[in-house]
């Protein structure tokens, strides 16, 4: 165990760039942890699957020794391999996820902070009372941190300059560097906040617009794919097959387009409408 604990210290050092994403997705509250339960995770896929794998090549196969050894061991590295992606990509794939929750929920946040800023409270008092409501349980990561890291006597600067590394959310990061500038120079919170919610919803009708723009040019794309280009294929394949020589039969080339081109143009389609509809946070 120490000596696990010690692996995975090390390659926390290596790869700190990746504490951002580590922290930042809610995956565990320290890059070294990280490494050292998927180290754990590793040991008991491998002792689980190559036991596994020499038993169904040795009862399924005649191989020689050469062959058997071969196989495991090309196992042994394929499973090394994916366990390494998985562990370098997860946290990628995670924080970009958090962000978008967070990107939904940040108008609540804005309104609940501003709102705190008008009864006379400070800044800071402002952001440790955020942690009391339920509705911005999305942000207990950041909140947490806030809290905890101040009652520890950290500095605003210190805190705010981490948060902003790691929080998956561009507008909590923008929020929270605004927060830090009117704690420094002492101005009236009031009218920049009043800024930044007009910023915001600004950005967001900018980022709709985008996205609408960009899905009417990618529907009528779908649509020559799924539509004419069937009716394209079905007139060439016909006119081919008139030829002496045949070039192309014309009913498995219709298979082919119907059965494998429409689905595949369909589903990247919705993905991709799916995908640019969440980037927008609606």
């Amino acid at each position: 165990m120490q000596y696990l604990s010690g692996l995975a210290l090390k390659l926390a050092q290596r790869l700190s760039s990746l504490e951002r994403y580590v922290v930042g997705s809610g995956l565990t509250s320290s890059l070294s942890e990280y490494f050292e339960t998927s180290i754990k995770l590793f040991i008991l896929t491998t002792s689980t699957l190559l036991p596994i794998i020499s038993v169904v090549v040795t009862v399924q196969y005649d191989l020689g020794f050469l062959s058997k050894l071969t196989v495991i061991l090309t196992t042994a590295a394929l499973i090394t391999f994916i366990s390494m992606l998985v562990v370098v990509t997860l946290p990628k794939i995670l924080h970009v996820n958090r962000g978008y929750r967070l990107e939904a929920k940040y108008p609540s946040l804005l309104y609940i902070f501003s709102s705190l800023i008008v009864s006379g409270l400070g800044p800071t008092k402002a952001l440790l009372e955020l942690s009391n409501f339920k509705e911005l349980e999305e942000f207990k990561l950041e909140l947490e941190q806030i809290t905890n890291q101040l009652h520890l006597g950290k500095s605003l600067d210190d805190i705010i300059n981490y948060l902003t590394m790691i929080t998956p959310s561009k507008s909590l990061a923008s929020l929270l560097m605004v927060i830090g500038s009117i704690a420094r120079g002492g101005y009236d919170p009031l009218p920049v906040i009043n800024h930044l919610i007009d910023s915001y919803f600004i950005e967001v009708r900018t980022r709709i617009e985008e996205a609408i723009s960009f899905i009417g040019i990618l529907s009528e794309a779908f649509v020559a794919v799924v539509l004419i280009f069937p009716l394209i294929v079905s007139v060439i394949a016909s006119t081919t097959s008139l030829m002496p020589l045949g070039i192309i039969n014309p009913y498995m080339l219709m298979i082919v387009t119907t059965l494998v081109i429409v689905p595949a143009a369909s589903l990247t389609y919705y993905i991709l409408v799916d995908y640019i509809m969440s980037s927008v946070y609606i």
